[in-house]
C-alpha cells in the first residue's frame, strides 16, 4: 500500500491495525534484581519447612510472619533460587474403551468389587456380572479384597458358565477397572489360564462400566441399606439370598419384565455389537 503513495496511517486504517502495533519491537527483559529481606526470610523458612513446601505454602508461612508480599514474588524468586518443588508428571492417557452393547449371553462381563458395612467391620464383595442377561454367574463375599478372593470370583463364574475353562474359538471379554486387584499378574495369569480375554476401563471412568456400577447400585438400595447387618457373617448371608432373589424373581425392565434366569434360557448364540 505504500508503493502506491499511501500513508502509513491510511495503510494501517486499511488493514485495521494500529500504528502502535506497526512499530512495536520486542525488547528482552534484564532479569530481576531479588529482594535480598525476602531471600533472607525464604531461607529461614527453607529450613524449617525441610524443602518440602511449593510457592503457596511458602507464601502463606511468609505472610503469617508479618512479611507482606505477593505470591508472584514469592514464585520468581523461588524460581531464581531453583528451589521449586516437582512438578507432577501426568501418568499415561488411557483411551477409554468403546461401550459394549452384547446380544447374547457368556459373550461380554464386567467385574468390580464394592464395599459393605457389617457392623464393627467391612466385607468386601466381588461381583461378575453378565451384561447380556444380567445374571451373576460369580462373586466372592469375604474379609478381604485381594486378587487372590478376585481370581476365585472369576473361577466361580467360568464355572457356573462354561463347566471350567472357556471352549477355544469363544471369546469372552471381561471389563474391569484399574484397581489393584485386577492389574495384578496373579489375576491377569489367571484370566488367562480361564481363556477370559481381559479389557480395562480408563482410569477414573465409572461410566465405563455401566452394567456392574448399576448392579451394584440396586444391591445397596434393595439389600444392604435396608438391613442392619451386626457381623461380617450375617452381611455374607444376606449378599446369598438377594443373589438367589436377583436371579430367580427380581424382574428387569431391560429383559422385558424377565429374571436373569429365565431371560439367559431364552436366548442363545447372538453376536456383540460396538458403538
Amino acid at each position: 500500500m505504500t508503493d502506491e503513495n499511501l500513508s502509513l496511517t491510511q495503510a494501517c486504517q486499511a488493514v485495521g491495525l494500529a500504528k502502535s502495533t506497526w512499530y512495536y519491537r520486542a525488547r528482552p527483559r534484564a532479569p530481576r534484581s531479588l529482594n535480598s529481606n525476602l531471600v533472607a526470610a525464604i531461607d529461614a523458612l527453607w529450613e524449617r519447612t525441610r524443602g518440602v513446601y511449593g510457592y503457596r505454602k511458602i507464601h502463606a508461612l511468609l505472610r503469617a510472619h508479618g512479611v507482606l508480599v505477593n505470591h508472584k514474588a514469592v514464585l520468581r524468586h523461588l524460581r531464581r533460587l531453583d528451589r521449586l518443588q516437582p512438578r507432577k508428571l501426568k501418568g499415561v492417557r488411557w483411551t477409554r474403551p468403546r461401550v459394549v452393547h452384547p446380544t447374547s449371553s457368556n459373550t461380554y462381563w464386567e467385574m468390580d468389587l464394592t464395599y459393605v458395612w457389617c457392623g464393627s467391620d467391612f466385607g468386601y464383595l466381588f461381583a461378575v456380572l453378565d451384561a447380556y442377561d444380567k445374571g451373576v454367574p460369580g462373586a466372592h463375599f469375604g474379609d478381604r479384597c485381594r486378587a487372590q478372593e478376585a481370581v476365585q470370583a472369576l473361577e466361580e463364574a467360568v464355572a457356573t458358565r462354561f463347566g471350567g475353562r472357556i471352549p477355544d474359538g469363544h471369546t469372552l471379554t471381561l471389563r474391569v477397572d484399574r484397581g489393584s486387584q485386577f492389574v495384578a499378574h496373579r489375576f491377569q495369569e489367571a484370566a488367562q489360564a480361564l481363556g477370559v480375554t481381559l479389557a480395562y476401563a480408563g482410569i477414573q471412568c465409572p461410566d465405563d462400566k455401566p452394567y456392574i456400577e448399576s448392579f451394584f447400585g440396586h444391591y445397596k438400595t434393595e439389600e444392604v441399606y435396608r438391613s442392619s447387618y451386626a457381623t461380617r457373617a450375617e452381611g455374607q448371608v444376606g449378599w446369598q439370598l438377594y443373589r438367589i432373589w436377583y436371579e430367580t424373581e427380581r424382574l428387569h425392565e431391560s429383559l422385558d419384565y424377565q429374571t436373569p434366569h429365565h431371560h439367559r434360557h431364552r436366548n442363545h448364540h447372538r453376536s456383540v455389537v460396538f458403538i
